[in-house]
């Protein structure tokens, strides 16, 4: 075992060295395809969806089970103590950008297949930070033969099988220019309008508060980033509002589109960004639960975060999600994972690969 983590730690040494932040996305410079050629060989098939969307599939034999790690990372940003590309080991802490955020779960599945001539299938995608899964998307494209998917996300090596959706778009308003000086302006500002439009759909938001969906409650709604205007003297003749909705499993999108009025009219339009299915896509996720004690993995609660698991459930597979860290720990300066947490995960992935 202690051979095993230690050549986990080594693998992630390497991983997190290689600059995969989505943006840029600039997977084909960072060494990362050669690295992952130079461990699987002949086992190894890559595929270029353009844009830095790389799926890289390692497969020996017929298993049953595919796990699936994504190997983008979101950008450094500033606060960090250290390199965010070098290791840093703090007694049972490591520090790395994407150590948590799954690169600990990669490291840990190079590790076995490198040391077990056992069947497995491992499916390292490089655009989950992206925000539209179009490595997995085209992966589905195509029939497979697994009986069941794991997705490995940071969840406390606890098995997932239950998370909300994702909806994401961008609503814009249209006013009438001119100067604020005339009385007009209180109609035609577009700044106006989407204040107006956004204490509507809060207060939706807010009469949700009770929908629940076993320990997940109420609508998570975020007004992310509002644009408009030219400065106080002037009428806005433009404005918008980017936003996200985190709808729960079993809650129906379309009719939260009608109720939060993301429709378009003469004096407003609403541009959709990325939507993903909530974990499970439809029904209930007693069968999910089935499958995960089958592979004898402790459960988790519901989680709130979104997981590209849901896509391969929408597509007709069993999925869940588990990983190393803790999510609260990822997206951050100084992202950290436990080396308890790897050393665990490694027992676990290696008990699935058999």
């Amino acid at each position: 075992m202690e051979d095993l983590f230690n050549s986990a730690i080594n693998h992630l040494e390497q991983l997190v060295s290689f600059d995969t932040s989505n943006p840029p996305r600039a997977i084909s410079e960072s060494g990362l395809l050669d690295y992952l050629e130079s461990i699987a060989g002949q086992n190894l098939s890559i595929t270029d969806h353009g844009n830095g969307s790389y799926n890289c599939l390692i497969q020996q034999g017929n298993p049953k089970h595919l796990i699936n790690v994504h190997l983008d990372t979101v950008p450094a940003g500033d606060g960090w103590e250290t390199d965010p590309f070098k290791l840093h080991t703090e007694n049972d802490v490591i520090y790395g950008l994407g150590a948590c955020d799954i690169k600990g779960a990669a490291a840990a599945l190079l590790s076995l297949i490198e040391s077990y001539d056992s069947e497995y299938a491992i499916l390292f995608n490089t655009d989950e930070e992206a925000g539209n899964s179009t490595c997995i998307k085209k992966f589905l494209e195509t029939d497979h033969s697994y009986e069941g998917i794991i997705v490995a996300e940071p969840t406390n090596n606890l098995a997932v099988t239950c998370h909300r959706g994702i909806f994401t778009g961008t609503k814009k308003f249209k006013g009438k220019a001119g100067h604020s000086s005339e009385k007009r302006g209180l109609q035609d500002s577009a700044i106006h309008k989407l204040i107006h439009w956004s204490e509507k759909a809060l207060k939706v938001a807010e009469d949700h508060t009770e929908t629940s969906y076993e320990n997940l409650h109420g609508l998570a709604f975020n007004l992310g980033h509002i644009n408009g205007g030219i400065k106080p003297n002037i009428i806005a003749e433009s404005a918008e509002v980017r936003l996200g909705l985190r709808p729960l499993p079993n809650q129906d999108i379309s009719e939260l589109v009608a109720e939060l009025g993301l429709s378009d009219s003469n004096e407003e339009e609403f541009i959709q960004g990325f939507s993903g299915p909530s974990l499970p896509a439809q029904g209930s996720n007693i069968d999910l639960k089935a499958f995960a004690n089958k592979l004898n993995l402790s459960l988790s609660s519901p989680v709130n975060f979104w997981t590209e698991a849901s896509l391969f459930n929408e597509a007709g597979y069993r999925a869940i999600v588990i990983g190393p860290g803790n999510i609260e720990n990822a997206h951050q300066a100084n992202e950290f994972i436990h080396l308890s947490q790897i050393k665990e995960s490694i027992e676990i992935y290696k008990g699935l690969l058999k």
